[in-house]
């Protein structure tokens, strides 16, 4: 009688992690509410995303420096422009004073999206900036239009045009049940958070992580150690399976499924009044760091003569100089790296 006792509580916290687990705001509150230095607080990412990853805030070379220089923008004498920044977490605490030229900023993740309704009095531009490693995922679809809509479309309208593919990375078991729901992408890290992921449980990670970098010269859980041992990667983006990395090859019937896209979101936004839109791909940093063997991914998109859209291109700068543009630990650009690419967009505001 007691082992089924034992058996029927522990499947029923089973299921009850895993439904939490999976669904997106369950996530986001428990995150907020444990965000805290107290025994059950979670892991503080102090040194850079990579460096939690794997615990590796022992090892100082791959600290993220915390710089607090002010972003530098042109001068503009007239502003007549309203920007639509739809991005991901490289541009996330960008605000409007970083561009030039701006009347109206307003920035658009995808976790959360955007209605709108233009300004006509006003030049809007759209620009789209992804990092390199979800061009594959989130551009094969269209889900784009979900998330960044005018108000006078009427609900359900680009959907039924455009049949975007559904987000597993927002996946939640209610109110909708879908097969995407029950395979969220991410719920390996949420499930090691909800179970594993406790300040008083993290020294034994770090024993673990200090046993895998000084013994078998290799990092824990979802990063890895570049070739010359200075940076960590994102596992994904170096893997030999994963889409997101820089090393899966790329065939043209894969390029030509991401431009089609791209020009279909190009005239969808062109025909509800945008004056230009324009695509950046930020390149990952392995792209950059260790470029032997890239299947050249971004060349391959912003160099095909069927692009109609407009590209700001950062790869080709950071290509041209030998200087680093990303965080050792971390999977985001450091400030040079941000600034160059401010530097680029700015140049492309004061033409308009």
């Amino acid at each position: 009688m007691l082992k089924k006792t034992v058996r029927d509580i522990l499947i029923v916290f089973g299921l009850g992690v895993l439904v939490i687990s999976t669904s997106r705001s369950a996530m986001q509150y428990i995150s907020e509410k444990r965000d805290s230095e107290k025994w059950w607080g979670t892991y503080p990412c102090l040194h850079g995303d990579l460096v939690s990853l794997c615990y590796l805030d022992f090892v100082k070379k791959f600290s993220s420096p915390k710089i607090n220089t002010p972003v530098k923008k042109p001068d503009c004498k007239a502003a007549n422009t309203a920007l639509y920044l739809h991005g991901d977490s490289y541009i996330y605490h960008l605000q409007d004073t970083a561009f030039a030229c701006l009347s109206a900023y307003y920035p658009v993740d995808r976790n959360h999206g955007l209605k709108y309704h233009l300004d006509s009095s006003r030049k809007n531009i759209l620009l789209i900036e992804v990092s390199e490693r979800y061009v594959r995922s989130y551009f094969g679809g269209l889900q784009i239009f979900d998330e960044l809509k005018d108000t006078a479309v009427k609900p359900g309208k680009t959907a039924a045009l455009y049949a975007p593919v559904p987000r597993c990375c927002q996946a939640s078991i209610l109110p909708q049940l879908s097969v995407d729901n029950f395979f969220n992408k991410y719920i390996n890290q949420n499930l090691q958070c909800n179970l594993f992921n406790y300040n008083f449980i993290i020294p034994v990670f770090e024993c673990k992580a200090a046993l895998n970098y000084y013994i078998f010269n290799r990092a824990s859980g979802d990063a890895m150690i570049s070739e010359d041992r200075n940076f960590l990667f994102l596992k994904e983006t170096v893997s030999k399976t994963d889409i997101g990395s820089s090393y899966v090859p790329v065939n043209n019937s894969d390029i030509t499924g991401i431009v089609n896209n791209f020009n279909k979101i190009y005239a969808h936004y062109k025909e509800e009044g945008f004056s230009e839109v324009y695509l950046s791909i930020i390149p990952n940093s392995a792209t950059i760091v260790q470029p032997e063997g890239y299947n050249n991914l971004i060349p391959l998109i912003q160099n095909d003569v069927r692009l109609k859209m407009k590209v700001i291109d950062i790869y080709s700068v950071f290509k041209k100089s030998s200087d680093l543009y990303f965080l050792p630990g971390d999977t985001h650009w450091n400030f040079k790296g941000k600034q160059l690419w401010l530097d680029v967009v700015n140049e492309q505001l004061m033409k308009q």
